[in-house]
């Protein structure tokens, strides 16, 4: 507001009193109105885990809107907001859509987002602010008149976060009143509840009709702030997608973490992010209260957790709680072993049949004096370290199940193992026979998820909630287990086969800068942990940058999308394409700080080894089959396409790289994707149909 404003109200000596539209007079939105009610149902959706789409429950807003405005005979923004809340949550409830939930909390919650939704889209008219400041010091009167469908308290607590409430002495809103500017009939009744002459007060504000035409109609004296550039109500902004939106944000993060300042491979903080907000939708969902984050990668996930909770979290004391849970698959099989006589080591015979006499005593923590004890009397010494296929089948390990040392020492060590960390569990205050275990993690199967249901005797039940699934073992209703990014189970898709190309980078990005759990003993630390030096190394020197500079991009992501409306759908086929550029377009510097990183790939359990093999001879041994397998699915080949450069890489054999068709692949897997989607729709599995 200009200064010939600010004279034309000071040259009428009679005026005291000062009436302020607040949309396009006070603040503007970023977005058309619409767009944000769609927020408010992100929001909404988000934070009741409903399951419903965006647009659905911005329609049964809309539709309970226009139902009251018809029943009493008014536009929208005179129904009494109270009214509306109460006729959106007995559409939801009616429906089966929302439950366990009362209407006090229901309306906390929807005035709540609402809140956030407006805020998040809103900035000040710093023009109009100053000269309202001005006006105050010289002792107007200052009070906010607005047409608007939600409370007056609703656009006091939005003042407040403007820091500008201190301005007005009130504020009044046309769904209190039932009555409107735009009607003309809401002035009248300010002015008789303030108890001034028309003459006293000026009304400023942006709509020709209701600020100006239906103020002055009443008296007032009228002074009009176009504001045309910066409104947001016309139709054409309404134009555009949510896919571009959302898109124009992850090309945003794309480039910035394919800076040249940027650490390497920090790109992969988008699927960390994406299974952070689907985690959180999820465990509200389902009504989890206490989720326990396995260590090590865990860690990382609860900070990311953590700060999406204080980032979008309504309300304080309806957060998740989070706990990081030192386990580790070496840790939690100890706590889970029977008598020796009963235990099948299932972990063990799927991932490492094949184990040396040595290799296998060392899963059970014993210490050094133990078993060569062991050993001498089985007189192996020789063959210690002598690899034998399917181990658990051979006649050695029979032997060893005779050896009165060797049962003495597991026995001590299973019962030891489980009183500690009976200790444990009780310090995370956690009634987990109430409300099950629910787990956390990067995933990939599950294997500590079933030790643990073992451990429980299968009495408690036991859920992981995993960034993916890649492999499916023994999956019961009381062991559930979910793979929010990617899943083979029930089945995989192209999504899965495309999400799913690289796992072990994503082990080594989330690693800890602590060491691995061997086991738990009765101290206050509760584990007994082992880091490997060359862990400890790379993940100092390399892991701990990354992870550093990918917090703060997950910040600055949270604020992008605040504005932007999305659903799961648009999530996954950003996410894909996203992955396959990530993956097929890797640069040199990616490849080498990604195999640098591998080097402190170390297994804790089985076989021990250290670092990370890269070889794709388990993918071509049958190359017909291979080449055939490209044509018809190229997705399903993706594991392999992302490690022919690294191969190459490791061989020295860089020329190479440079004649991998990098843009080909990624282009075909597009067509071939578009191909099955849009030509063969009646072929739910074309691959099979094909293969097969």
């Amino acid at each position: 507001m200009g200064i010939e404003k600010l004279n034309e109200i000071e040259s009428d000596k009679a005026i005291q009193t000062i009436f302020v539209d607040f949309f396009d007079t006070l603040v503007h939105r970023t977005v058309h109105p619409n767009q944000v009610i769609r927020l408010w149902a992100k929001l909404m959706i988000r934070e009741l885990g409903l399951s419903l789409k965006i647009d659905e429950l911005y329609f049964i807003r809309k539709e309970a809107a226009q139902y009251l405005s018809k029943k009493y005979g008014r536009p929208y923004f005179e129904v009494n907001y109270d009214e509306l809340i109460y006729e959106v949550y007995n559409r939801l409830t009616a429906t089966s859509t929302l439950n366990s939930i009362s209407f006090l909390n229901f309306t906390s919650y929807f005035e709540l987002a609402e809140i956030r939704a407006e805020f998040n889209v809103q900035y000040l008219n710093q023009n109009t602010t100053n000269s309202l400041k001005t006006y105050k010091e010289k002792g107007y009167k200052l009070y906010c008149v607005s047409d608007f469908y939600t409370s007056s308290s609703i656009i006091e607590k939005l003042l407040e976060k403007h820091q500008i409430a201190e301005l007005f002495e009130a504020v009044f809103v046309s769904a209190d009143y039932r009555k409107s500017k735009y009607s003309g009939n809401l002035y009248a009744s300010v002015l008789e509840d303030l108890g001034i002459a028309t003459s006293s007060a000026v009304m400023i504000g942006d709509n020709l009709k209701s600020d100006v035409h239906n103020a002055k109609a009443n008296g007032l004296i009228a002074i009009h702030i176009p504001n045309k550039r910066e409104s947001k109500t016309k139709k054409r902004y309404l134009l555009g997608s949510d896919r571009k939106d959302y898109s124009h944000v992850l090309k945003k993060l794309y480039k910035t973490c394919n800076a040249n300042n940027a650490p390497a491979n920090s790109d992969y903080v988008l699927f960390y992010a994406i299974y952070i907000e689907r985690l959180y939708h999820h465990l509200k969902k389902n009504g989890i209260k206490n989720i326990l984050f396995l260590a090590r990668e865990g860690l990382y996930l609860k900070k990311l957790f953590d700060q999406y909770q204080q980032h979008f979290a309504l309300k304080e004391e309806d957060k998740i709680k989070t706990h990081y849970f030192k386990t580790s698959r070496q840790a939690s099989m100890l706590v889970a072993l029977k008598d020796v006589e009963e235990e099948k080591y299932t972990f063990l015979r799927r991932k490492y049949p094949n184990l040396s006499l040595n290799s296998f005593l060392r899963n059970f923590t014993f210490n050094e004096e133990v078993i060569s004890l062991i050993i001498d009397e089985m007189n192996l010494q020789a063959r210690k370290n002598e690899v034998i296929a399917d181990f658990l089948e051979s006649e050695i390990y029979k032997k060893l199940k005779t050896n009165e040392t060797f049962k003495a020492a597991y026995d001590k060590n299973r019962f030891g193992q489980q009183n500690a960390f009976k200790k444990y569990l009780d310090s995370f205050g956690v009634n987990f026979h109430e409300e099950g275990m629910h787990l956390a993690d990067i995933g990939w199967g599950g294997s500590m998820q079933e030790c643990l249901f073992d451990y429980f005797d299968k009495k408690v039940e036991v859920h992981g909630h995993y960034l993916g699934l890649n492999e499916v073992y023994d999956i019961k209703k009381e062991t559930t287990r979910w793979g929010l990014n990617f899943s083979i189970f029930p089945y995989k898709t192209y999504y899965d086969n495309i999400l799913r190309g690289n796992t072990e980078l994503n082990e080594q990005l989330l690693s800890a800068g602590h060491g691995s759990t061997l086991s738990y003993n009765h101290l206050d630390t509760f584990t007994n942990e082992f880091h490997h030096e060359v862990e400890k190394k790379v993940f100092y020197e390399l892991i701990s940058e990354v992870q550093e500079f990918m917090f703060k991009q997950f910040t600055e992501l949270l604020n992008d999308l605040d504005s932007v409306c999305y659903d799961d759908a648009i999530v996954q086929k950003e996410m894909t394409d996203y992955a396959l550029r990530a993956g097929l377009f890797a640069s040199k510097k990616k490849i080498a700080s990604a195999m640098k990183i591998s080097e402190g790939f170390y297994t804790n359990v089985g076989d021990f080894s250290n670092g990370l093999k890269i070889s794709p001879k388990k993918y071509t041994q049958n190359k017909l089959g291979l080449l055939k397998t490209f044509v018809l699915s190229p997705d399903e080949l993706f594991p392999l396409i992302l490690r022919i450069k690294p191969y190459l890489y490791s061989r020295k054999k860089y020329f190479l790289v440079y004649l991998l068709p990098s843009w080909l692949i990624y282009v075909y897997i597009k067509v071939n994707r578009s191909i099955k989607t849009n030509v063969f729709q009646k072929i739910s599995r074309f691959k099979y149909a094909y293969l097969k």
